[in-house]
C-alpha cells in the first residue's frame, strides 16, 4: 500500500524490495563505514603513534575529520607522552633526574603553560617529520 502511494506521488515505478534486501543494504553500508573509520584511524596513528587507538577512534566518531582529530589530540597530548621523553625548559623549575618536571611546574600556571606548549610543539614536529618521511 505504502509503495503504491509513494509511486503514485512521485510518478516512478515501485521497486519490489523485500525486508531481506533492505537489511543486506544496511549491513553493506555499516561495513563501509567501519572500513572508512579504520582507514581514518590508521591515518591519525601514522601522525600520532603514541596516542591509543581507542582515544583516536572516539575523537574521530565525534569529528569525522582526521585534521580536527589530530588537532584535538595534540591539544590534550601531554597526558599521552611517555615519561622522560620531554623535559620542560623553563627558568622557574628544574627537571628531576628521571626527566619528570618538579611538582612546582604544576602549581605555577605560567610554567605549566610553557611546558604544555613545548610538548605540543614537539608532538607537531615529530608528526610532521614522520609524515614527510613516509610520504615525501
Amino acid at each position: 500500500w505504502y509503495q503504491r502511494r509513494v509511486r503514485g506521488e512521485l510518478k516512478v515505478p515501485a521497486l519490489r524490495l523485500s525486508c531481506h534486501d533492505v537489511s543486506e543494504h544496511k549491513k553493506g553500508l555499516l561495513r563501509e563505514q567501519v572500513m572508512d573509520m579504520d582507514l581514518l584511524v590508521r591515518q591519525v596513528v601514522e601522525v600520532l603513534p603514541n596516542i591509543p587507538e581507542s582515544e583516536i577512534r572516539a575523537d574521530l566518531m565525534r569529528t569525522r575529520d582526521t585534521t580536527q582529530t589530530i588537532y584535538n589530540l595534540v591539544k590534550t597530548a601531554p597526558k599521552e607522552i611517555p615519561k622522560g621523553s620531554v623535559t620542560p625548559t623553563t627558568t622557574a623549575t628544574k627537571p628531576t633526574a628521571v626527566g619528570k618536571p618538579s611538582s612546582s611546574v604544576f602549581k605555577d600556571p605560567v610554567a605549566r603553560a610553557n611546558m604544555l606548549e613545548l610538548k605540543k610543539a614537539q608532538l607537531i614536529a615529530n608528526g610532521r617529520r614522520r609524515y614527510i618521511e613516509k610520504h615525501g
